[in-house]
């Protein structure tokens, strides 16, 4: 664009690839609503008297979360660049993905003869890039990128000032005074979402004896079970969950800790009610205080940032022994013997272990379907006190509660 390139600003709910039209228009009152509340909408840029935008801003501050899109003179979008909200509300760009469109009638995101140079960054500037300049078809390489901090943040703009985020150089915007010309959309028909990490979900029917669940794909129905694991001796009250059989003392704890004691391990074990002797542990639960959980979040080891996991994704420890387990920081062995490792062999469905020499112990548990990645997530009250860490093995992920 050239510079001073004059633009409207149009707001609306998003920008239909389908259709590749604009939908859900809005006021610029009622786009300035949902800004303040942390809503989303999306702020297109479009040349006077045309309709497809050179520029659209995704926005949804709730969600700590902004996109510029980008496109070309046919429409096709060429250019992501995603954002994240940081705590001292500086804007941090994590993401970029771009395409180079060779052909006029080149289909959008065309994988094989389209390039393709895509980027991410985590808080300390370090990164990974991806480039296929001919698309897929014509090769690609990867390598470790690193940008300065500072030419990946900027403010957090202020309603009405995009420029900066369009990430189009020197603009001259507009407002036409619009009305809201169509209905608001439901959230689940919008055109776009946020990105946003794994969740956890049904946690409370998780941990309620005599919940069922209807499965994913053919596994069924399930019926959920209690088990009290026994007590987990914290001298430190740094929390480790792991794969027991990659315990060491290079082993990273949760950067949360709770108070030095003693805490009850409880394991949620689902029984297939079409098969009574198959059963599965769904979730592991240390349990720091009998109190209601009011909000969830992930357990992060030092230098992890939950605003830099992309959509769905998750943080969590590995397993390759289909066991995973918590203990604390000062029951680690300083090596894994042959001893230590066998205990952990014979867990059905968990056991109670002290290493040699150590004042905690290790309970270790089943993981639902076996080997794969798991995360832990914090419980806090209503005062933000931490009471509950659990292990999700993610069996019930998109499970249906089972209402009698």
């Amino acid at each position: 664009m050239s510079e001073g390139t004059l633009l409207d600003v149009v707001y609306c709910e998003g920008w239909d690839p389908a259709a590749r039209a604009l939908i859900g228009r809005l006021s610029p009152g009622t786009a300035r609503k949902r800004d303040a509340a942390g809503e989303q909408y999306a702020v297109a840029l479009v040349r006077p008297g045309t309709e497809v935008p050179l520029v659209l801003l995704e926005i949804a501050w709730k969600h700590c979360y902004a996109r510029s899109v980008q496109f070309d003179e046919l429409g096709r979008r060429r250019g992501f660049f995603e954002f994240r909200v940081l705590e001292d509300s500086a804007l941090f760009l994590m993401k970029v993905e771009q395409w180079t469109y060779r052909f006029d009638d080149q289909e959008e995101f065309d994988k094989k003869s389209a390039g393709r140079t895509e980027m991410s960054f985590g808080p300390d500037g370090k990164g990974w890039m991806h480039q296929a300049p001919q698309g897929y078809g014509g090769g690609s390489s990867s390598g470790q990128v690193t940008k300065q901090v500072s030419e990946l943040t900027m403010p957090k703009p202020a309603f009405g000032d995009w420029e900066p985020l369009a990430k189009s150089g020197p603009l001259t915007l507009r407002t036409p005074d619009a009305p809201d010309t169509d209905p608001p959309l439901p959230v689940e028909e919008r055109p776009w979402r946020p990105s946003v990490p794994l969740r956890p979900s049904g946690m409370d029917e998780m941990f309620t004896a005599g919940t069922r669940f209807s499965l994913r794909g053919d596994h069924g129905l399930v019926e959920v079970e209690l088990r009290d694991a026994g007590k987990l001796r914290m001298p430190s009250g740094r929390l480790v969950a792991s794969d027991p059989s990659f315990l060491d003392t290079d082993t990273e704890h949760f950067t949360v800790t709770v108070p030095p004691g003693e805490y009850r391990v409880e394991v949620s074990v689902l029984r297939f009610v079409d098969e009574p002797e198959h059963e599965r542990v769904a979730a592991a639960k240390l349990v720091v205080a009998d109190v209601p959980v009011a909000t969830w979040e992930t357990a992060l080891w030092a230098g992890q940032h939950a605003l830099f996991l992309g959509d769905g994704e998750f943080y969590g420890y590995g397993v390759d022994s289909g066991t995973g387990c918590f203990a604390d920081a000062t029951a680690l062995p300083e090596e894994m013997d042959d001893d230590l490792l066998e205990k952990f062999e014979e867990v059905d469905p968990y056991i109670d272990v002290t290493p040699e020499g150590a004042d905690g112990n290790v309970i270790a548990f089943t993981t639902g379907w076996g080997d794969g990645s798991y995360p832990t997530w914090i419980g806090r009250a209503a005062d933000g006190t931490p009471v509950c860490f659990v292990t999700d093995m993610l069996m019930l992920d998109h499970a249906q509660v089972q209402t009698a």
